[in-house]
């Protein structure tokens, strides 16, 4: 397993370091892409050095609004079931435990959907343009960097509910971990429907 791993590392070093074949898409590239699109899609972008980009830049921009309208449908999705999610939790604190392995259960699919969702639109082609100035979708993206952090760590809290020696301070972590994190899902959202 090691062996492949580093023969694939090799494969891939060699791939970026020799291969100058840039796609002639990549000349209608904004130059002020913010950072994680540059490293993926940029002239010299991970995703060009490995030709696995559209045809031309028209077909790129027909997956970025798929990618990015499919993220915003499953991000609603994702935000309802967290909600429900949340709602259970708020019984259990309140004594209610009927429901906990549903909102057990109900972890794996909003954490999942929420990261297909994130990829989605982390991984999307770079847009036709970027703007400098300070806008409802520049708030949004430093929104995800908060919500995104609290869906990392929301399962080990959680999971580490039932291992704490203090069972009530961990639980008020979770929960406050969790409002917050849903609390700028929300805002994000709300956001996402503003004209930029």
């Amino acid at each position: 397993m090691v062996k492949v791993n580093a023969t694939l590392l090799s494969y891939i070093f060699f791939f970026f370091i020799f291969n100058k074949n840039i796609n002639a898409q990549s000349k209608n590239i904004p130059e002020n892409l913010p950072f994680h699109t540059k490293i993926l899609w940029g002239e010299n972008g991970i995703f060009r050095k490995i030709n696995f980009v559209p045809k031309d830049r028209n077909a790129e921009l027909r997956l970025r609004v798929k990618m990015l309208q499919l993220h915003q449908k499953l991000s609603l999705g994702t935000m309802f079931l967290f909600g429900y999610q949340s709602y259970l939790g708020n019984q259990m604190m309140n004594g209610n435990y009927s429901k906990h392995d549903l909102h057990s259960s109900l972890s794996r699919y909003v954490w999942s959907s929420y990261m297909i969702s994130a990829g989605l639109s982390y991984l999307a082609p770079p847009a036709l343009k970027y703007s400098k100035r300070k806008d409802s979708m520049t708030l949004h993206r430093y929104l995800s960097w908060f919500h995104f952090s609290g869906m990392a760590i929301i399962p080990y809290l959680g999971y580490n509910i039932h291992n704490a020696p203090d069972y009530d301070n961990a639980v008020k972590i979770h929960q406050k971990v969790a409002v917050g994190t849903f609390s700028c899902m929300l805002i994000s959202a709300f956001l996402s429907f503003l004209p930029y």
